[in-house]
């Protein structure tokens, strides 16, 4: 199981927890009126959409802000300090830049995750970061040759970041895999097979916990909601421990997405209360 915290508490996740939601409203790149206020320090947006997220039930926060204007390194600190002082969520700190995330680290003294791809020149910075500060991190199965269609092909990534992070001294608790969610309008017929076998054997092999950013899912679809709430429902007895999905009402079945993943839970003995 993987653990992060914030200053209200936190948030555990992995085999025989429940699954667990990460929201994803604070993305500057998926909202540019987002990224203007950041980029001019005005952090209220952020601010409003952390409490709003917290009140939908999730888990943890992602913070996102990578964007051509941006200053990361100057804002990635003030929009973590906001979205936790909000929402007194533990926080998702999405971002390649080191600088950025020891900067913020200054500031936010809870154990975030953060994450990292298995190309080299990113992996191992990361993961001595990871180390050093004592966090959580989700490992990408993808590379610099891009996402391999078979299911294989993302094991064998996976299994390369789990040997160098135990070879820097990372425990295993701290790494969480993502076999990465395709888009279903575009991709292949496999493509969600090729996932939800990817998540059955890491926790035959491994037993980490594991990561899925669903919300890619039902991209550029019609009724995309229902579609990444399908996805979601599917992944849960595969093996999926936590999913990052932007948890909107339903239309289509009239109640929350989290309300779905609280009966989920219930439903696979994840939570039986």
């Amino acid at each position: 199981m993987t653990t992060i915290t914030s200053a209200a508490g936190s948030c555990t996740f992995g085999s025989g927890h429940p699954t667990v939601l990460a929201a994803m409203l604070i993305n500057a790149l998926k909202n540019a009126d987002l990224a203007q206020k950041i980029i001019h320090n005005d952090f209220d947006e952020v601010k409003r959409l952390a409490e709003v997220q917290r009140q939908d039930g999730v888990g943890f926060l992602q913070v996102m802000i990578a964007h051509p204007e941006m200053d990361e390194p100057d804002k990635l600190p003030k929009v973590c300090q906001a979205a936790h002082d909000a929402s007194g969520l533990p926080l998702y700190i999405d971002s390649a830049n080191v600088d950025a995330i020891r900067r913020t680290l200054d500031v936010f003294p809870f154990k975030p995750i953060l994450s990292t791809s298995g190309e080299e020149s990113r992996l191992v910075p990361m993961l001595q970061l990871v180390k050093e500060c004592g966090a959580a991190v989700i490992c990408l199965c993808m590379d610099g040759d891009g996402i391999p269609e078979t299911a294989a092909g993302r094991l064998a990534i996976a299994a390369r970041i789990i040997e160098r992070a135990r070879e820097i001294g990372i425990p295993d608790e701290d790494l969480v895999i993502d076999p990465l969610v395709m888009t279903a309008g575009v991709s292949g017929p496999d493509s969600m097979p090729v996932t939800l076998e990817v998540l059955r054997q890491v926790k035959e092999r491994y037993n980490l916990a594991t990561f899925l950013g669903i919300d890619n899912a039902g991209f550029a679809m019609p009724q995309k909601d229902v579609l990444d709430l399908a996805y979601l429902l599917a992944a849960m007895p595969a093996g999926l421990d936590a999913a990052l999905l932007e948890p909107p009402p339903c239309s289509a079945l009239g109640r929350p997405g989290t309300t779905l993943l609280f009966a989920a839970n219930f439903i696979t003995g994840r939570d039986p209360y």
